[in-house]
């Protein structure tokens, strides 16, 4: 991971010091600062590793001030922490430049029911529709599932060519120093619908406790994203992506100058722009130094090439289906081999039972073997070389890592779903009694081997499940991280890091 500043050698040297030395790491005031409350997994990194990360975190306090490049910044909300105040979802009407398939609305309907009837009653929903179709839709379900119409605000869009169900890359929503949510609109790579840039505007416009606006430096998928309170993990594409994204806006000269700037503020690094090697050395290191301003928070890249499998790419093309964070220490990582191991135990008879109850949720063949494809698609020895290296990469960090079933689909083709149980969404907070309410709303697919384990892990770590059948929603390349978005959250008290950095109050 990148230095992001040059220390001034006093804190510098008192932090080195500190580090090495085996007295009271309180007695330093600075020190103390920096460590309470992180919940950072120091105590898993050599001492060497350990010194590294607080110099790190010092100067991300030094350069506080900095502003962020080209637009405004905030605490990304961490996925593992917090009441889910305010959920957002698109409920689309294609996919590219097809219709949105019956079985998939309907299966994005029983989805928002059902976190209509589980999340606490004091939870709001905005729904931005693409058509009155899907206006009426909405009007009908929070009839059925006896919700408040106060907690729900629907938007009709009146989308002219459409747009997805995929709200999660449409925004980054991140908290504003004065608690309020901004949602960065980033640039992107493609859109699933033609119209899914719209969406930020017009949930802004229907709430005054949000507000939106570009962020011409980040070429960055939400999915491609995930957090806890003190860090932020970031798929490797995104990086190449963000980087061609600066250089492109490098051909004004004046951007150029501003990125040259940033750079030499985070680095202390003089940049030569006549010097090819300088200019490098600046394109190679800025993407993440980007990220960690506009998210407040402390970045590491996973899913990099490794020299050791004949592909280079990430295990998934989003790091969210392959990922999860569930807590400041602990990360669940996929494992297509695990789930090979199970499927493959399976009798004659329970594996035809399986095929069947997942052809039936996705709506597809009856008589297909399902699980035959899913084995055939996920057996490449690089695929799992790619995950394994993920847990690695985590591990190295200080992570403890837990492995559970994954398998990816099919990509464009709508007829293998994925089977991804990081793509969840998590809430933990104090309930009213006091004790700790952990929920995880977590994706099933028909699949009762792998389903059952996956519901297990979650349980064996504290959560309260509540599945949700997304077969005929993931066989379109995602699952309810995906389709949904939490644009507020209640953090309580905001760790250290955070507060230094000014992103809350």
């Amino acid at each position: 991971m990148l230095q992001p500043v040059t220390l001034a050698m006093p804190i510098l040297s008192r932090l080195q010091a500190s580090a090495a030395s085996s007295q009271d790491p309180s007695s330093d005031p600075l020190d103390q600062v920096l460590r309470s409350n992180t919940d950072r997994p120091m105590c898993r990194l050599d001492p060497e590793r350990a010194a590294e990360e607080q110099c790190k975190l010092a100067g991300r306090v030094a350069c506080a001030g900095l502003p962020p490049l080209f637009a405004s910044a905030g605490l990304l909300f961490p996925d593992s922490h917090g009441k889910i105040k305010h959920m957002a979802f698109q409920f689309g009407n294609v996919e590219f430049d097809r219709p949105l398939p019956e079985e998939t609305r309907k299966a994005v309907l029983g989805m928002y029911g059902q976190l209509m009837r589980n999340m606490a009653p004091d939870s709001r929903f905005t729904i931005v529709c693409a058509d009155q179709r899907g206006v009426d839709s909405i009007h009908q379900l929070v009839q059925e599932t006896g919700t408040d119409p106060a907690r729900v605000t629907v938007v009709a869009a009146e989308a002219v060519q459409g747009f997805s169900i995929w709200i999660r890359d449409s925004m980054l929503p991140v908290r504003m120093p004065d608690g309020r949510t901004l949602l960065m609109i980033q640039d992107r790579t493609y859109w699933p619908g033609p119209e899914d840039a719209r969406v930020p505007a017009l949930i802004d416009q229907a709430h005054g406790s949000l507000e939106s606006s570009p962020h011409p430096a980040l070429r960055i998928d939400g999915g491609n994203v995930v957090s806890n309170r003190h860090q932020v993990i970031v798929g490797s594409d995104s990086v190449e992506h963000t980087r061609a994204r600066l250089q492109e806006l490098a051909q004004d000269p004046d951007r150029l100058e501003d990125i040259r700037h940033f750079y030499e503020a985070w680095t202390g690094q003089e940049v030569n722009t006549a010097d090819e090697s300088s200019l490098a050395r600046m394109w190679q290191d800025v993407p993440v130094l980007v990220f960690e301003k506009a998210f407040q928070k402390d970045v590491l890249i996973v899913g990099g090439d490794d020299p050791g499998t004949p592909i280079r790419e990430q295990p998934a093309f989003h790091i969210d289906m392959c990922v999860t964070p569930i807590g400041e220490n602990k990360m669940l990582v996929g494992s297509p081999a695990l789930a090979i191991t199970e499927l493959l135990k399976l009798s004659p008879e329970e594996r035809a039972s399986a095929n069947q109850a997942m052809a039936h949720q996705a709506g597809l063949d009856p008589r297909s073997d399902l699980i035959g494809e899913l084995i055939s698609t996920n057996s490449g020895a690089h695929c799992q070389a790619n995950y394994d290296r993920v847990a690695r990469q985590l591990e190295a960090e200080g992570y403890e890592v837990e492995r559970i079933p994954s398998m990816v689909g099919l990509r464009t083709t709508w007829s293998l779903p994925y089977l991804t149980y990081n793509n969840c969404m998590m809430e933990a907070y104090p309930g009213q009694d006091g004790e700790m309410v952990r929920k995880v709303y977590l994706p099933t697919y028909g699949c009762e081997p792998l389903d059952c384990i996956a519901i297990k892990a979650y349980q064996r770590n504290g959560f309260e499940v509540v599945p949700l059948e997304m077969a005929a929603i993931s066989k379109l390349e995602g699952a309810i991280r995906c389709s949904t978005y939490a644009v507020e959250r209640d953090l309580g008290n905001p760790n250290a890091v955070v507060s230094v950095l000014g992103s809350a109050p």
